[in-house]
């Protein structure tokens, strides 16, 4: 059982980060996520009382994950929940009466556990499989726009993010080029901008080719390319012309649905860019090459 008063502290906490520390809507949904493992760890105990607890939250981490009992959070995870856990208390010492007896020498400890490192190969969608996804046979308006988009991820190397919020305008086939602007709506890491570019396959080109020549004739250049559908209609709904707070799971649900029809293995949005990377990686010539792959990605800087 969850402490009410640590419950409602969290609650003040993630509005004085969205009112005070103008954090986005989906950097709060991220820091709820983590502090619900320090709820969890807390448990019917006030947060006054936690430099007292056992085990350590350090130590709890090692086995918090409810999905998976039997398996570990990864430790980039359990880094994140950790540092938000130790922000969020520092924050109630400075700004709640009672929280004085956290001492800054026990927030010290709030540190990773050390894991045992392992390798673990990044997944990554291959062109082979890329191909056979544009080869598969749709039902749908809706397996079209999924079958579309997972080829777009893979020539484009985009984030779901991004993709998701993408308007039609920014698109432009011909020139193989994807405009990421902030400015245009779309949602990009750190607000970002750049002009990307696809791949050079024809066969994939092609799918994405059809999809586009159908929502431009119908919604124009202001309309999203994933689409939006009515309820009530099944097909476009030319009202919407903003992606939902929801776009990302809604790519992820139909993808599941119909990789699992076609009987094709599913893999996430996020393999589909790692493919693109690789791809890439593969073809390239030279160090300018590689270059221009790691911009195409958005990335800070080469060795990502």
């Amino acid at each position: 059982m969850i402490c009410r008063d640590n419950w409602l502290l969290v609650r003040h906490y993630l509005r004085y980060r969205k009112e005070v520390d103008l954090l986005s809507e989906k950097s709060l949904r991220l820091e709820e996520t983590w502090l619900r493992h320090l709820l969890e760890w807390a448990a019917d105990r006030p947060f006054e009382t936690c430099h007292k607890l056992r085990p350590s939250l350090p130590e709890y981490m090692l086995s918090a994950r409810l999905d998976d009992p039997g398996q570990r959070l990864s430790s980039i995870y359990i880094r994140k929940v950790i540092a938000t856990s130790k922000r969020f208390l520092e924050w109630a010492r400075k700004h709640r009466r009672g929280y004085s007896k956290i001492s800054p020498d026990w927030l010290d400890t709030l540190k990773s556990p050390r894991l045992e490192s392992e390798y673990k190969e990044h997944e990554a969608v291959s062109l082979d499989e890329v191909l056979a996804i544009a080869k598969a046979p749709v039902f749908s308006l809706r397996d079209e726009r999924i079958q579309a988009a997972a080829v777009f991820w893979f020539l484009s190397g985009i984030r779901i993010g991004a993709f998701v919020s993408l308007p039609i305008k920014a698109v432009d086939i011909a020139s193989m080029t994807v405009r990421q602007f902030p400015s245009m709506g779309v949602q990009t890491k750190f607000k970002k901008k750049a002009i990307t570019y696809l791949l050079d396959i024809p066969e994939l080109l092609q799918v994405i080719r059809v999809w586009d020549d159908k929502v431009r004739a119908i919604l124009g250049e202001t309309g999203l390319w994933f689409a939006p559908f009515s309820p009530d209609t099944g097909s476009f709904d030319p009202e919407k012309q903003e992606a939902g707070s929801n776009r990302n799971s809604r790519a992820i649900k139909d993808l599941k649905d119909w990789m699992h029809r076609v009987n094709l293995p599913y893999h996430s949005p996020h393999k589909f860019r790692h493919g693109h990377a690789v791809y890439g990686i593969q073809h390239a010539k030279d160090i300018g090459q590689l270059k221009a792959l790691s911009m195409n990605l958005m990335h800070s800087n080469l060795s990502i």
